[in-house]
């Protein structure tokens, strides 16, 4: 065995993803910890949490960084203050990060960006923040995700994918070591796909149309996890399932 074969088989034993019999990814934390380190790596995605990122000449700035711009807003304001308030356009450009580091392309009717964000500006503090903590409630997700007017009337849009991303940091990076930073499950069609095969793994009813349902789909994933006895976050699942299966499908 000469050093690369050596190299190699370390990598396997040490760093790779474990797999159960069925090739499935081992629901534990120590997956989980090692995916974590795998997206901080990625040059793909390792800007995105990195709220030095600003913006620039050359760069519109992460989400991490115009979340951190909305939370000192929100910190320092009355809650009766409206978010269009906020300064640097925030909204606008957390709107547009999400966006773009997520590839969800809500801009395709060219209007998406623009009417998202005016939904969002138009709440206050108060029930910015209220929504966000209660996720069950759906009130962010349905007004984030609802049809989006088009020019021609043909190309609207709904975005449920971008609502629960948006949430999901949204809550991420606001209520920062807080349980509610834990609230939303992404909704992936990465994890779409692949949801059934774990929920079949631990004995749990889901079909198709459970899945185009985001109340449902949390609850899925939630019971997965549950079942799955891992103590993992649901940032944890979704980051594991999306980050081994999405270029395997």
């Amino acid at each position: 065995m000469n050093q690369i074969q050596q190299e190699l088989e370390q990598a396997n034993e040490l760093y790779m993803i474990k797999l159960d019999s069925d090739g499935l990814v081992i629901l534990s934390q120590d997956n989980v910890a090692r995916i974590e380190a795998m997206i901080k790596m990625d040059s793909s995605y390792m800007n995105a949490s990195n709220a030095d990122v600003a913006a620039d000449k050359k760069k519109r700035g992460s989400s991490a960084y115009w979340f951190k711009q909305l939370k000192h807003y929100i910190d320092n304001n009355k809650d009766t203050a409206i978010l269009k308030d906020a300064p640097k356009n925030a909204v606008y450009e957390a709107v547009c990060a999400v966006d773009r580091e997520n590839s969800t392309h809500i801009n395709a009717d060219k209007v998406g960006r623009d009417e998202i964000t005016a939904r969002i500006s138009n709440l206050t503090i108060r029930d910015f923040i209220k929504y966000l903590k209660n996720p069950k409630g759906l009130e962010l997700i349905n007004l984030i995700a609802q049809k989006t007017s088009s020019p021609n009337g043909k190309r609207y849009r709904t975005n449920l994918s971008f609502a629960s991303k948006f949430c999901h940091y949204a809550c991420f990076y606001l209520f920062a070591g807080l349980e509610e930073q834990d609230n939303y499950s992404i909704y992936d069609n990465v994890l779409k796909k692949v949801l059934p095969l774990y929920a079949k793994k631990f004995g749990i009813n889901c079909t198709k149309n459970d899945l185009n349902n985001y109340s449902n789909y949390r609850t899925i994933v939630d019971e997965i996890i549950k079942k799955s006895n891992s103590n993992i976050s649901r940032n944890g699942f979704d980051h594991l399932l999306w980050y081994y299966h999405k270029g395997r499908l």
